[in-house]
């Protein structure tokens, strides 16, 4: 029974140390001014969920990453949206793939 006891507490250590580390890319608060949209404030809580805001509107939604390509859906948009995306130290790039959404370099606040 001692070793079962042990062997739970080991696992338990271990996908709570993992949880520490899964903090994803995007969490955080990352902005640009991107033209007649004005200044757009993308923020990701590290957990799937999303804010999208401007000088118009501010939406809630969700997202999810897989590899380079990150989906978000919004709680205004029909469809949700693919962007191919890199973060380098404070600048996110976000490339939409259907060539026509919100795409740009962000820098984290």
């Amino acid at each position: 029974m001692k070793k079962f006891v042990a062997l739970l507490l080991i696992v338990v250590t271990l996908l709570t140390l993992s949880a520490c580390g899964s903090k994803d890319a995007l969490a955080g608060t990352w902005s640009a001014e991107l033209g007649a949209d004005g200044t757009i404030t993308w923020t990701f809580n590290g957990s799937g969920k999303c804010t999208m805001e401007n000088a118009y509107m501010k939406q809630d939604g969700t997202y999810t990453i897989e590899g380079d390509q990150l989906t978000v859906t919004l709680e205004a948009w029909s469809d949700p949206s693919t962007y191919t995306f890199s973060v380098d130290g404070n600048s996110l790039t976000m490339n939409e793939n259907s060539g026509y959404g919100i795409s740009g370099t962000f820098t984290k606040k």
